[in-house]
């Protein structure tokens, strides 16, 4: 039996875009990420990260709530994950 290590999709230092539906204080600001929790689950959506918001605050956030920014290059428009 092959076991597949599992990797949390965003890295540290990556900015992203907290979006949570419901009503939040911080909802629709950008934060850092700081880093990744151990994820024993290996599932993305059971992955929590810490992360800094622009105005130094911190939390721990789960991934299905961050969309990472993704910058365009030569021209092309910019895409969200």
């Amino acid at each position: 039996m092959t076991s597949s290590k599992y990797f949390p999709t965003l890295a540290r230092g990556t900015r992203v875009r907290f979006t949570l539906k419901a009503e939040h204080p911080k909802n629709g600001q950008y934060c850092t990420i700081l880093g990744a929790l151990p994820n024993p689950s290996g599932c993305a959506e059971n992955q929590w990260y810490d992360v800094r918001f622009d105005d130094q605050s911190l939390a721990r956030l789960v991934e299905r709530y961050l969309q990472e920014e993704v910058k365009a290059d030569s021209g092309e428009t910019a895409a969200y994950k």
